[in-house]
């Protein structure tokens, strides 16, 4: 009998070690912006939340999946959000029994607020000379996890940036 966890290791040789660095970045930049939220009085879950309700009014399950955490956790976290008045239920149209979240002005100014932090801190991990072509690595990267994503559809680059320009 196989032991799924041996195969795994053995696998998990033929791994590139690229894919092992590139893990270990996100796992940084994660601890990075978690400081960076603390900061500014945000999680970054909320900061999904707030991320995902920029594109539309949704129900808090909606969101709970998109976030990949369970109905209870969101449901803290949407009461959290609703008293400090980043988020407003509204009675849903098309079904009279439940309600769609939306983004309230507050709301959008604490995730462009977010936002903007990030962008300010990410230009210190860049070197001069490699600058350039690290944001376009970024930048590319963002393009396919964007257009990959279910119930979205793709994000064009130019539309990333046009919408940070905006706020």
């Amino acid at each position: 009998m196989t032991n799924k966890r041996d195969s795994t290791l053995t696998e998990d040789a033929d791994i590139d070690r690229r894919l092992i660095l590139m893990a270990r970045t996100v796992v940084v930049l994660f601890r990075e912006f978690e400081k960076i939220a603390r900061e500014l009085e945000i999680t970054i879950p909320q900061y999904r939340f707030l991320l995902f309700l920029k594109r539309g009014p949704k129900r808090a399950g909606e969101l709970a999946v998109e976030a990949a955490i369970r109905k209870p956790t969101a449901s803290g976290l949407i009461a959290d959000m609703e008293k400090r008045g980043l988020i407003a239920r509204k009675p849903d149209k098309d079904d009279g029994r439940s309600v769609k979240l939306s983004l309230t002005a507050k709301g959008l100014k604490k995730h462009r607020e977010f936002e903007e932090a990030l962008a300010r801190y990410l230009p210190s991990l860049l070197d001069a000379g490699d600058g350039g072509r690290m944001l376009d690595a970024f930048s590319e990267l963002a393009y396919i996890i964007d257009s990959r994503r279910e119930n979205t559809g793709p994000v064009a680059v130019d539309d990333l940036v046009e919408d940070t320009d905006r706020g």
